[in-house]
């Protein structure tokens, strides 16, 4: 299951990279931060995708394909790392309280990102947090999970992380971590089959 998961969210989250077909899944290794799947993309664009511009130049669009999967791996570990997935309804602050260096606030969305959340927290810890970095703020918008932080220093793996955090945050679930589809309605939310109640996903190829 955890497997069919990782495949499942990666290759929607890398829809638009160049040799995501490449990406393939191997063995879930037990490891003391969670079960971490181990992948193969030897075709997969290690370079983060750029959008070109009408009038020249360009912006920088999703991170990379190698990133992304880095990130993902860390998410299912947190997800799966006490068996099957649950989250307490005090996760927020549980959360927090861990990790008091990263959100001076619990983060705001339902518990289904919570994993992402804490994969976050926990790659920015171990690479070390930046000189003066503070959340600002998290929340919902658009079906996405954005984060916004500051700090004395500029930190290009923490805005690395997080840029991963925030597209990944679009195949996920908001309410149980599943995979899930951004979906049509009066508010767009990122949900499951099982939490979308018959309400469609915007893109129908990725149904």
């Amino acid at each position: 299951m955890i497997r069919d998961e990782f495949l499942m969210i990666a290759r929607r989250a890398l829809r638009t990279h160049r040799g995501s077909d490449s990406v393939t899944a191997g063995a879930v290794r037990p490891s003391p931060i969670g079960p971490l799947v181990e992948w193969e993309g030897p075709l997969l664009a290690r370079e983060r995708q750029r959008r070109l511009l009408p009038g020249g130049g360009h912006v920088l669009g999703a991170p990379s394909g190698p990133d992304l999967l880095a990130v993902l791996v860390r998410f299912q570990a947190c997800r799966w790392r006490h068996g099957p997935p649950h989250a307490p309804l005090t996760w927020a602050d549980d959360l927090a309280a861990r990790q008091p260096r990263i959100f001076q606030h619990p983060p705001c969305s339902h518990a289904g990102w919570s994993w992402l959340w804490q994969a976050g927290a926990e790659l920015i810890t171990e690479h070390g947090v930046p000189k003066g970095f503070r959340t600002v703020d998290t929340k919902e918008k658009f079906g996405s999970l954005r984060w916004y932080t500051e700090a004395k220093v500029d930190d290009t793996y923490a805005d690395n992380v997080i840029g991963c955090i925030d597209h990944i945050s679009n195949f996920v679930c908001e309410y149980c971590g599943a995979p899930g589809l951004l979906r049509k309605g009066s508010w767009v939310k990122c949900m499951c089959e099982a939490h979308a109640q018959g309400r469609k996903p915007f893109r129908a190829e990725e149904a």
